[in-house]
Order: C-alpha cells, then structure tokens, then sequence
C-alpha cells in the first residue's frame, strides 16, 4: 500500500512540475494501464473502479498537495537537481517500456513508430517557446477548465506535459498562486480569500473530470487493441522526454522574476554536478518500483 502511495505521490508531483508528465512517470512504473482501465470503468462500475486504484488516487492528491506546497519552492530553489532527479525516473522505466514496445517480427515498425513521436516531442520543444501568451490579466472561467483539462492530459498522456503547455497560455503561474492562496485561505480559515478564489478551482475540477472521462475510454480502447503500437510511440515520447523537460525548464526560469540560465555552467555548474547525481538515484527508484509492482501483479 505505502508504495503505491509514494507511486501516486511521484505522479502528482510530476503533473505539478513544467515539462515532467505525470502519466509519463505512470508509465514508468509499469502501472499506467491499470490507472487507465480503471479510468475507463469510472462512468459503468465508479465504486469498483475508484477501490481498484484508490491507493493511487489518495497519493496523486498528496503529491498535488505537496506540489503547490512544497515543491515548488523546491523546484525554484534548486531547479537543476530537482529535475535531473525526475528525469532519472524516467529514464528508470525505458526498459519496461522497451520490452512491451518490442516485436519479434516486423523489426522495422516499432523505429518507425519511435521515431515519429521522438520527432513530434522534439519539434514542440523547438517552437513552443515561439507560441508562448503571458497575457492574464482577465479572470476568464473557459480557459481555466481549459487549465483542468491541461493537468488530466499531464496525468494521462505520458511525455505532455500539461504544465508546459499551461507556461504557453500563461496559466502555470496562475495555477501555482491559486493552490497556495487556497491552501493557505483553509489554514488561516479566511472565508472571503476562499470565497474569491473556489469558483476558478471548480472550473479547474470541471476541466479534469471531463478530460479524464473522454480521454480514459480513449487511452483504454487504444491499449486493447493496439498495444505495441502505443508503447512504441510511447518509447519515443520517453526518449525524447529529458530534452524536452531540460528545455522547458531553460525556458520557465529565464522568464521568472529573477532570470537563470541553467545552461550558465561557469555559474551553474555545481548545481549540474548535484543534478548528474540525482539521474541515478532516479534511475534506482523507478527500477525498485517497477520490481515491486511486477511482484504484487504475480501475487494478485
């Protein structure tokens, strides 16, 4: 049980930070088909399908909990090692996913396949800088179900980062203020902070049951009935993902308030040093969980 808590805690986080998926972190733990079965089964059986992942669900909601509280001041404190060390979690799940990506057969099919997402990831990397809005002055409801659906596609879909596509409409900023304003609104039990800020929360919530709804049937269905082919391209979105994640953070911390280039290794290099040994931590983690998980699913 604890394990599958921590496993929905690293998933939450990873749907709170720029550039890390959430379901990208599922998938490499070897546990993002169970969540998306489940998922599936919500609107038919929704008391069985939430008690088959609840352990999941209760560590996703500490891990977005602790993403507003905690890690992202942790992740501004020390960006370069905090990302280093999900990368590693990534990186950690490659072979899991390589061996349910593999064909004995048509050896080609799965390069080609690999390819096109490593591609796609890739080219969003290079020009999502050039789409980037800032513009959030007005309060606008629609684009914060817009945010809800963003943070279910990060859950869901591994390698999008919903986060990164938020820093583009300008909205992560926005999203991380009102998590703490919220969160900070029930400790010091300030009814007019809440009352000024829940309905944009509830709009957040509307976005994420709707996307989690159709974006589950979908995801389950493609699963069943071409599985290696949506683990091949999957392989190409985790390959790809560190680049993309390195980038992305490159790009969000030069446009903070107090500009950093992470690519400044005169300045930044001890913080590279610390990071490059975060990568295998990681890397040791994912495999310890993955172990775990395969073990439990022979039990069961």
């Amino acid at each position: 049980m604890i394990k599958k808590v921590l496993q929905g805690m690293l998933i939450g986080v990873g749907a709170i930070l720029p550039g890390v998926s959430g379901g990208m972190i599922a998938a490499a733990f070897n546990i993002y088909s169970k969540l998306i079965e489940a998922l599936d089964k919500v609107t038919k059986t929704p008391i069985k399908a939430v008690l088959s992942i609840w352990e999941y669900i209760l560590g996703i909601l500490l891990g977005v909990l602790v993403g507003f509280l905690v890690i992202a001041y942790v992740f501004y404190l020390i960006p370069i090692p905090s990302t280093l060390l999900f990368i590693g979690l990534i990186l950690g799940g490659i072979p899991e996913i390589y061996k349910l990506a593999e064909e004995k057969t048509r050896k080609y099919k799965p390069i080609i396949m690999f390819l096109i997402t490593f591609i796609l990831m890739i080219s969003f990397t290079i020009f999502a800088p050039y789409l980037a809005q800032t513009d959030t002055s007005n309060t606008n409801f629609v684009l914060w179900i817009v945010v809800g659906v963003l943070l279910a596609v990060s859950l869901i879909v591994p390698g999008l980062s919903g986060t990164m596509l938020m820093l583009i409409i300008g909205y992560y900023g926005p999203l991380i203020l009102l998590g703490k304003t919220l969160i900070e609104a029930v400790f010091t039990i300030n009814v007019e902070l809440f009352m000024n800020n829940i309905f944009s929360l509830v709009f957040v919530a509307i976005g994420i049951i709707l996307a989690f709804i159709l974006l589950g049937k979908v995801f389950n269905y493609v699963l069943k009935k071409a599985p290696k082919l949506f683990y091949q391209l999957i392989l190409g979105i985790i390959v790809a993902s560190p680049i993309n994640i390195i980038f992305s953070l490159n790009d969000d911390l030069r446009q903070s308030e107090t500009p950093v280039h992470i690519f400044d290794f005169s300045n930044q290099w001890y913080m590279w040093l610390i990071g490059l040994l975060c990568i295998p931590i990681g890397i040791y983690l994912a495999r310890l969980f993955s172990k775990e998980e395969k073990y439990e699913t022979k039990e069961n």
